[in-house]
């Protein structure tokens, strides 16, 4: 017989009784039976309100599931139901579970089936977990700490992953994944560790068909562009968002982006993956131990690298470890984007296209391998990016501090624009406008500079770039001042076919706007202070470095206390090749138009002295022909210990005002016959 919420008019309210809890009934209440019989001799049996450690008026609720046979301490209150007021231990709780040994003075114990527990201490904080794998809060002594095999984090910037390799070798159509494959922890039984040898079973020690192979570990670090909650997938699809806010983009089932385990896959066709961070042993999404050129190493593929195939398991493991110093250690990478000068360039580069060297694919990527080789890609920028300025820094708080002198610098102030970073060049000769070819941002073509109110300028640090070679240029000094190039002698060639440059650098770069022109750009360095270089030599040819530009090099030097600008050493020769054939500008259709085949090539020293030139050239005319001259406006002094030979097929003509031969002690002096010619 079953009563709900009757009183048992034989017992006196407030008396505890023993029960049994009997079922679960579903709608908040159990069944109960009192373990002692009432007054007919027939066990009684009650419904119960569903026994909470604590419930509050909004839903609030701390407690567990009830469990069938488990004894409880129930009372009758004043002329109503019974309820239950504390569960009683079984004789499993102190002798199963190893709860005593949890149980200290003012520690509060929370444990369940199977040794889950937490614990609150007054001295050690608070601990999550089990006896051997828990995390703790320790405020005490300030350290927060656990010992979990594996770490995920997954927010709305991205995801990290830090623990043992684990990868997705099911195969597709094998596939049966429970939960998430992004942050499902029931997913992790689906995975498959990496070891050493990542086509063999880790195993931590040999044993019948296992052979031992540690596991390898990682912490990779995906950084987003968006918010996971906007489901960003790519440019063109969500530009259709703007316009038909119903046009969403399916999602994939099995998509890799919302996979865990994918790994060096970046790609702008899902931008929304913006940083790859990876520390530890490159892995791939399938498992594959990746080198430096991200090429997959035969770890495992080759018989000699198989822990399973090689007979001589420790040939096996040293072949192995020789290639594992291969393999990246730290890998960062940024999705960079492309596009050119149009407002609507949001479809990727063509992944089948090798055009311009395959720029538009290119990605910042920075590894380096177990051996601490390093590999560094540094994508160029497209026509209306950035224009690194040589500028400092300084926030609003300070700068109004300096101005008013009662301002504490470290005040949270907001300038009435709402702008807090302000900016002043260091250039010391910045010379290069920074233009727009777009009206709308006119005024952000180029910062002000806080302290002369003006637009910054591009420059170098310390020299005029633009003045670089400032004597072959149309700009000259001996044109401003109105002279010829060889000013004493009017008739030398070189002030009737030598026509000066117009400019060695352009004075001014458009950043936006269709013609924008401020792209190709990799980075500015700076360095305030000295650097000194020491590189080695490969072993096969035993050279230090090798240089390939695709454009030209211009540069300044300055001078050392002594007025050298540059002193070297040079153990062997020196050889230089001056003209031939360009790169090709197929290879840049930037530069299709010009001309990157065979050029004559022209060497042209001039030195300044007195504010005179004096010039060594060999190079071509402009009517074809070709040869040396060297001019000098003081004395030319050639002096052989051996013989001076001259030759010429032609003539060997002189022109001076005297001719003077030293034979011996006696002085020859031969009369010069006027010619026009030299």
């Amino acid at each position: 017989m079953s009563n709900t919420f009757k009183p048992n008019l034989g017992t006196p309210s407030g008396r505890h009784r023993r029960a049994t809890i009997l079922q679960n009934n579903g709608d908040g209440t159990v069944q109960i039976g009192l373990d002692e019989g009432g007054l007919q001799g027939s066990r009684q049996i009650y419904t119960v309100p569903y026994p909470l450690n604590w419930a509050g008026p909004g839903g609030e609720f701390a407690g567990g599931d009830i469990i069938q046979k488990a004894s409880v301490m129930v009372v009758q209150t004043q002329g109503g139901p019974w309820q239950i007021v504390e569960y009683l231990p079984s004789g499993n709780t102190f002798t199963n579970n190893n709860i005593l040994s949890k149980v200290k003075n003012g520690r509060y114990v929370i444990q369940v089936k199977d040794g889950n527990n937490i614990l609150v201490d007054p001295k050690s904080g608070i601990s999550i977990g089990r006896d051997d794998y828990f995390a703790q809060l320790n405020p005490t002594s300030n350290i927060f700490s656990h010992n979990f095999h594996s770490e995920y984090s997954f927010t709305q910037a991205g995801l990290q992953i830090t623990g043992p390799i684990k990868r997705d070798l099911v195969e597709n159509a094998n596939r049966n994944i429970l939960g998430s494959a992004l942050d499902s922890h029931a997913y992790d039984h689906s995975l498959s560790y990496i070891g050493m040898d990542p086509k063999s079973s880790v195993s931590s020690r040999t044993i019948g068909a296992n052979i031992r192979n540690p596991a390898l570990v990682e912490s990779r670090q995906i950084i987003q562009e968006f918010s996971s909650l906007f489901n960003f997938t790519t440019d063109v699809a969500e530009e259709t968002l703007y316009t038909d806010p119903q046009n969403t983009t399916p999602r994939i089932r099995s998509s890799r982006r919302e996979n865990r385990t994918d790994a060096f896959s970046l790609s702008l066709e899902h931008p929304n993956h913006l940083i790859e961070i990876v520390q530890g042993t490159a892995v791939d999404t399938f498992g594959n131990i990746l080198d430096i050129n991200k090429s997959v190493l035969p770890i495992g593929s080759v018989d000699a690298l198989s822990l399973n195939n090689n007979s001589d398991k420790a040939i096996a493991f040293s072949g192995i470890r020789q290639q594992l110093r291969k393999s990246i250690a730290y890998s960062f990478e940024i999705n960079a984007r492309k596009g050119g000068s149009e407002i609507r360039s949001n479809n990727p580069p063509d992944v089948n296209s090798n055009k311009d060297y395959g720029r538009d694919r290119s990605r910042f990527a920075f590894a380096v391998d177990k051996e601490g080789q390093f590999k560094l890609n540094i994508p160029a920028s497209s026509e209306i990016g950035n224009i690194p300025l040589l500028t400092r820094t300084e926030n609003f708080s300070v700068l109004q501090a300096k101005k008013d002198g009662e301002t504490n610098p470290n005040s949270f102030l907001k300038s009435s624009t709402g702008q807090d970073i302000f900016l002043d060049n260091f250039s010391a000769r910045a010379g290069i406008d920074l233009t727009s070819g777009n009206k709308d941002l006119k005024s952000f073509a180029a910062p002000i500079d806080r302290i002369t109110d003006k637009p910054i300028k591009y420059g170098t640090a310390y020299h005029d770039i633009t003045k670089t070679v400032n004597e072959f240029q149309k700009s000259s000094n001996y044109l401003k001042s109105g002279l010829d190039l060889i000013n004493f002698y009017k008739n030398v060639p070189l002030n009737t076919t030598y026509v000066p440059f117009p400019y060695i650098v352009s004075n001014e770069i458009i950043v936006s706007g269709p013609d924008a022109n401020a792209g190709g750009r990799s980075g500015s360095i700076n360095l305030d202070g000295f650097l000194q270089v020491n590189i080695g030599a490969n072993t096969i040819d035993r050279q230090s470095i090798h240089f390939d530009y695709a454009g030209g090099v211009v540069g300044n030097i300055g001078r050392d206390k002594q007025g050298i600008s540059y002193a070297a050493t040079l153990d062997g020769d020196l050889m230089l090749q001056v003209g031939g054939s360009g790169i090709g500008n197929e290879y840049d259709s930037r530069f299709e138009d010009e001309n990157d085949a065979v050029r004559n090539g022209t060497v042209d020293i001039r030195v300044v002295i007195n504010n005179q030139l004096f010039i060594f050239r060999i190079g071509s005319t402009p009517e074809g022909g070709a040869g040396i001259d060297i001019i000098s406006p003081g004395y030319i002094n050639i002096v052989s210990a051996q013989d001076l030979v001259i030759k010429s097929r032609g003539s060997l003509k002189f022109h001076a005002e005297n001719i003077v031969f030293h034979a011996e002690s006696t002085k020859r002096i031969v009369n010069w016959f006027p010619d026009n010619t030299i």
